[in-house]
């Protein structure tokens, strides 16, 4: 039922509830995770949340591509979802015992790596993030998904961890975050509609140039968030 609902909405280009659905498959997941696999809760329940997406995501991005549809729209689509599931996993890990093993390791390691990281260092940390989104998203096509609630459920983690000890610490990561998210949402985004143009062998010259566009945003918000970090 989840994944005709995703598709219904992002047939209408419905942000309020891309978000909420967004959230209630992260719920869901988690609920079905900790219930039938409780020792490998932090990544069945990311599994189990991104499975409702993969076919209407893969179905939109597939028409939009034959459409030639303007990209707006899906990064709105994109990041309405993501920020319910990130949401949804603050909530979950503010509120429950959960252990989430695999996504606190990931906090720590990067949080020890970026107490005193410069520029330098977060800029190819995220743009190693941003290749590896554009890569999966490219080759697999419906990996977007995956790559998507994965980092949601690492922000989510990460701001509960942080709101837990100080919320206005907490608030003051959510501008880089959000920039960053939003570039590798981008990668996803390009990543897929690349893979579409691909299957349908649309190699005219317009069409990879609009492409091309697409992923120099995404690279252009993530040095700006690196900035924003850094500053």
């Amino acid at each position: 039922m989840l994944q005709e609902l995703f598709l219904l909405e992002e047939e209408r280009r419905s942000p309020g509830m891309l978000f909420v659905l967004g959230a209630v498959a992260v719920f869901t997941g988690f609920i079905a995770a900790s219930t039938f696999f409780p020792s490998r809760i932090a990544f069945v329940s990311v599994i189990f949340a991104a499975v409702p997406l993969i076919f209407s995501l893969t179905q939109e991005f597939m028409d939009d591509e034959q459409e030639g549809l303007p990209h707006i729209p899906e990064l709105k689509m994109y990041f309405s979802i993501f920020a319910g599931q990130a949401s949804a996993f603050f909530l979950i890990s503010l509120f429950t015992e959960a252990s989430f093993t695999a996504q606190r390791t990931v906090l720590g390691l990067s949080g020890a790596a970026a107490s005193n990281a410069g520029l330098e260092t977060i800029l190819l940390n995220n743009l190693g993030v941003f290749a590896a989104a554009l890569f999966l998203a490219l080759v697999i096509g419906s990996a977007g998904a995956f790559v998507l609630t994965w980092n949601a459920s690492v922000l989510g983690i990460f701001l509960a961890e942080v709101f837990s000890t100080d919320p206005f610490l907490a608030l003051a990561y959510v501008p880089h975050a959000s920039l960053e998210m939003l570039g590798f949402i981008t990668a996803g985004v390009a990543g897929t509609l690349i893979s579409a143009a691909v299957y349908r062998k649309h190699f005219d010259r317009d069409t990879w140039i609009d492409y091309v566009k697409l992923v120099a945003l995404g690279l252009v918000l993530i040095l700006v968030a690196a900035v924003v970090e850094t500053a």
